[in-house]
């Protein structure tokens, strides 16, 4: 048996085809129809974000290191912290309990809005089987939120719960606290967590991953982080293995943006399927060597659990496995300083 996998997904365009903030907002609309509508905000935050782009240098054209687009991705704090007022502000979550962004959530998957990628459930089974763990890491308003689509999910598709543990899915999201306020609360500055404001850029979505691996020796697990956007790109760079989302008829523009930024630093990706045993091939004591950090694309969760990555026929010696065609860049050394391509 390979050695355990620690699998790190993204939820909303990466385990769910689609964005779910609206959907989180009908729930708070639903009962504070005085606040503003969906629309009211979503075009608010694009004119923050596009006034912060058109102003930023360089543009996204000459951002053509990895430093470079680190910098660019943690300027967007601002713009993400303007955006969470503008909601607390409209008060739309005000009284919004637990209960309610359950049935939200399960209202949701019944109606097909919140469409599972094909294979998630496959995944994680497998994952678990041999003993490795599973989490979310989100930007989203609402853990419990994703916690109700995974339970409803299961439950619509008649999977065992037995088979697919939901509660042991490590879920690591802001949070709607309601009350007569309608605030969201901060995940860093939860009790025992060391940082400030919510998930909200990709270094944020890294030190959440890193949270959540940090006990974890890195010789006794394979972290796997799948993601579909610019967010996901820090914690591409800190996992073992990197795979970012493609529908190829119909991409996203998450995927789309992302895949032009790869493009522009000069980050390939390759087809999850295509990995073979070379890419498999163990590195004993040269877990810092150099190389060209390689970026695995796939469709769904299906391509996934039928890959070398996830074989029960590969025989790992040793169990020991460092970054797959790249180099192994942990969590607690990611430092725009260190990161180079090769």
């Amino acid at each position: 048996m390979p050695r355990p996998i620690h699998l790190i997904l993204d939820f909303d365009g990466t385990l769910s085809h689609f964005s779910t903030l609206p959907l989180i907002y009908r729930i708070g609309y639903s009962l504070n129809p005085a606040s503003p509508p969906w629309r009211t905000i979503s075009e608010a935050y694009a004119r923050d974000y596009q006034t912060h782009a058109s102003a930023y240098a360089p543009p996204a054209t000459d951002r053509t290191t990895i430093n470079a687009e680190l910098t660019w991705l943690q300027s967007l704090r601002d713009v993400e912290e303007k955006s969470t007022e503008r909601v607390e502000a409209a008060r739309v979550f005000r009284g919004v309990g637990a209960g309610d962004v359950r049935k939200g959530a399960e209202l949701s998957v019944r109606r097909g809005e919140v469409l599972p990628r094909k294979g998630w459930a496959r995944v994680v089974e497998k994952v678990m089987r041999w003993h490795g763990k599973v989490g979310i890491v989100s930007v989203g308003w609402s853990g419990e939120f994703i916690r109700g689509c995974l339970r409803a999910a299961v439950a619509q598709s008649q999977i065992a719960m037995s088979t697919v543990d939901v509660g042991a899915v490590d879920v690591r999201a802001n949070e709607i606290v309601g009350g007569e306020t309608g605030e969201l609360n901060r995940y860093f500055e939860e009790e025992g967590r060391d940082g400030q404001g919510g998930i909200w850029t990709a270094s944020d979505k890294r030190k959440a991953m890193q949270d959540m691996i940090g006990s974890l020796e890195p010789e006794r697990r394979l972290v796997v982080y799948v993601g579909d956007s610019t967010t996901d790109f820090e914690c591409f760079l800190a996992a073992d293995v990197g795979i970012c989302v493609k529908d190829e008829d119909e991409a996203t523009g998450e995927q789309k943006g992302l895949e032009q930024m790869l493009k522009t630093i000069g980050i390939r990706s390759r087809w999850i399927g295509d990995m073979g045993p070379d890419d498999m091939a163990a590195r004993p004591g040269e877990s810092d060597w150099p190389g060209t950090k390689t970026l695995w694309w796939t469709r769904d969760f299906n391509e996934i659990c039928d890959s070398p990555l996830l074989s029960e026929t590969v025989n790992i010696r040793n169990n020991d496995i460092y970054s797959i065609a790249g180099r192994a860049v942990r969590p607690a050394s990611l430092k725009p300083a260190t990161l180079q391509l090769l």
